[in-house]
């Protein structure tokens, strides 16, 4: 039952802002953007220990990020241009205007852009206090 209204409340989410895709520029992006437009604690009765992150990411055409993995899963919405998610030990994701992708907890991934770059709504359901990624050589992110 909770994670049916976890996944109730992230689909709302996501139709809340997709209204985002009709205000995004049709230019491809010029520089990595990442905006976090919510960061919420869920309700200790709901799901102790957990918080929604939702972000705004804009990827630069022939961009490659840095391998990386979160401590949570992550949602993704494609707005715009065409992205691959690449998981270790799972078939990539190629994101596209109105698809959605899925990363598993603690899976390192990255995403990879061709010519037209990528605009993406990333919801992410992460354990609260630990930093936004952690990247493959161990370092971590807060932004």
């Amino acid at each position: 039952m909770k994670y049916t209204t976890l996944y109730a409340v992230i689909t709302l989410l996501g139709c809340t802002l997709v209204g985002c895709s009709s205000t995004c520029d049709s230019n491809p992006p010029s520089a990595l953007k990442l905006d976090n437009i919510l960061q919420q604690s869920f309700n200790d009765e709901f799901i102790d220990g957990r918080e929604v992150i939702v972000a705004y990411v804009e990827i630069p055409p022939n961009t490659s990020l840095e391998r990386h993995w979160h401590p949570g899963e992550e949602f993704h919405y494609y707005l715009e241009g065409k992205v691959e998610i690449a998981i270790d030990g799972q078939p990539s994701i190629i994101g596209t205007p109105g698809t959605v992708g899925h990363v598993p907890y603690k899976s390192m991934h990255t995403a990879i852009t061709g010519d037209e770059g990528a605009r993406v709504l990333v919801f992410r359901v992460h354990t609260e206090g630990k930093p936004v990624r952690y990247l493959e050589n161990g370092s971590e992110q807060s932004q």
